[in-house]
């Protein structure tokens, strides 16, 4: 078996791929034929649509769209102060983008047949690894078309650098999508780059039928997710979700257990999900093409491919929520709440058109450091 003995991703092939992703694992523990206890390892999943409903029909279990749609035109406000506070389907945003009419996996693969880009998905110990595996997009849209239904949970193309790059006619990626109005004011613009944000907030997502995204929660950042070819489904759960349904594989104290999955592929979760067990603000999402997800922070989501899909993923920081979160970051990263507070207060000292936030919010995030300062100092003592 092929092994990869550095950090450097091995390009090329898609196996190539899953041995940098996770060299200590043979390939075929990717399949379904490695799968323990897997009596219904392929379960059909199909799209339904009638005149009222629409819904995702995997093996015996219905999920059907409980998520009213809201034209973008009733949230025009540049900060997203009216967005909703809890996950909705908005239209009207990305019909008249060049990249709804043309990006489907196939399309973009032969534009972009020079680009590498990153992959992620997988089964469990592939999505634990720190490691990455490149591949083009025609070699991606091989493996959908002929690998991936072979493999437990398959690969996702999960790539932020596409966006930035140019297609082989010269032309900007991003000249073929826009940012909708109310996603424009990112208050953690501030910190793309740096240490506590090193990513960029926008990444291209290509997904293999069954591929998908395990279940978990943006604490700090809402999200945007804009399809462009495909169908999509998504489970989405509020804040204060009883954990036991994100079926989540923690021990007693709350702890991941030594060398066992942590959380299950989007398919596993899918399967193994009671319906009934689903809080009433539970929102599905049949989400189809021009659609767009609109998640606020906190909520967990798991989503997953029905069909090959082709889709925009952005993340962002409203000021509405900015009073709210701060408390938990410093909680969780006194260093990364302080840094973030000395960007803020140099964009409002410098009267920055685009800070977002007031002096007011600025003297309440001190406050807060403050008092986390003066706790600490007296736990010490």
């Amino acid at each position: 078996m092929q092994e990869n003995t550095d950090d450097t991703p091995l390009e090329g092939s898609i196996d190539n791929a899953k041995l940098s992703i996770s060299r200590h694992h043979t390939l075929h523990e990717w399949t379904l034929n490695h799968t323990p206890n897997n009596a219904n390892p392929q379960p059909s999943i199909s799209l339904h649509r009638d005149n009222t409903t629409t819904h995702v029909q995997l093996g015996t279990k219905q999920f059907l769209d409980n998520t009213p749609r809201s034209p973008i035109t009733q949230f025009q406000e540049p900060h997203g102060d009216t967005l909703p506070s809890e996950p909705t389907v908005l239209t009207d945003c990305c019909t008249k983008w060049p990249a709804a009419a043309t990006w489907t996996l196939s399309n973009l693969a032969q534009r972009t047949s020079n680009l590498s880009v990153s992959l992620d998905g997988g089964p469990s110990f592939a999505r634990q690894s720190i490691c990455r595996g490149k591949v083009t997009l025609l070699e991606y849209e091989r493996y959908c078309n002929s690998e991936s239904n072979n493999d437990a949970a398959p690969l996702y193309v999960f790539d932020p650098d596409v966006l930035t790059s140019m297609f082989e006619d010269g032309t900007p990626v991003q000249a073929e999508y826009s940012t909708p109005p109310c996603f424009q004011a990112d208050i953690m613009h501030c910190l793309t780059g740096s240490r506590f944000r090193p990513l960029p907030p926008a990444w291209l997502l290509c997904g293999a039928v069954r591929s998908g995204t395990p279940i978990h929660d943006h604490p700090y950042t809402i999200a945007w997710n804009a399809l462009l070819s495909g169908i999509k489904l998504w489970c989405c759960l509020p804040p204060d979700v009883d954990e036991e349904l994100l079926l989540l594989n923690l021990d007693e104290n709350g702890d991941i257990p030594d060398d066992e999955p942590f959380d299950l592929s989007a398919i596993e979760w899918f399967q193994k999900i009671d319906l009934d067990a689903l809080p009433k603000e539970a929102k599905l999402i049949v989400q189809q093409p021009g659609e767009v997800v609109f998640l606020p922070k906190s909520w967990y989501h798991v989503v997953l491919n029905v069909e090959t899909s082709v889709a925009i993923s952005v993340s962002l920081t409203l000021r509405r929520d900015l009073i709210d979160l701060f408390p938990l970051l410093i909680a969780e990263d006194y260093d990364f709440a302080l840094f973030w507070y000395n960007k803020l207060k140099e964009q409002v000292d410098g009267s920055h058109k685009d800070a977002g936030v007031s002096l007011e919010d600025i003297c309440v995030l001190k406050k807060m450091l403050e008092e986390a300062e003066n706790s600490e100092t007296k736990n010490e003592q």
